[in-house]
């Protein structure tokens, strides 16, 4: 499975592909992906919402023809994180997986997160 790293966040091909099948689907082929982070460590919660509006202070990236916004708040998360299209026997989606999810926790292992 190919890869794009854009300056920080990596999206595999099938992600990429299926970002820009859902815009066009949406009818909306310029509009940009915005990834977000909402909690910390391993209790963040990670998703994606189609997105016509730039924010000031977005980090803005490109996977392929797919423009990705991200807020500098979910970005000290996000960076270095994987998006990926996955099918499995429970169903499809995208699965972001961070790079960081369990640093600075400090539960010790004790929540089942296994550091």
């Amino acid at each position: 499975m190919e890869t794009q790293t854009a300056a920080g966040l990596t999206v595999t091909e099938a992600a990429a592909a299926k970002l820009a099948e859902v815009l066009a689907q949406l009818e909306k082929p310029r509009a940009a992906v915005r990834v977000y982070a909402q909690g910390h460590g391993h209790h963040a919660q990670y998703g994606m919402t189609v997105d016509e509006h730039a924010l000031d202070g977005d980090v803005v990236l490109q996977a392929g023809a797919v423009t990705i916004r991200v807020d500098p708040i979910s970005w000290t998360q996000l960076e270095g994180a994987t998006i990926d299209w996955a099918a499995t026997a429970q169903g499809e989606g995208f699965v972001i997986q961070p790079a960081r999810a369990h640093e600075g926790c400090g539960c010790g292992g004790g929540c089942g997160c296994n550091h």
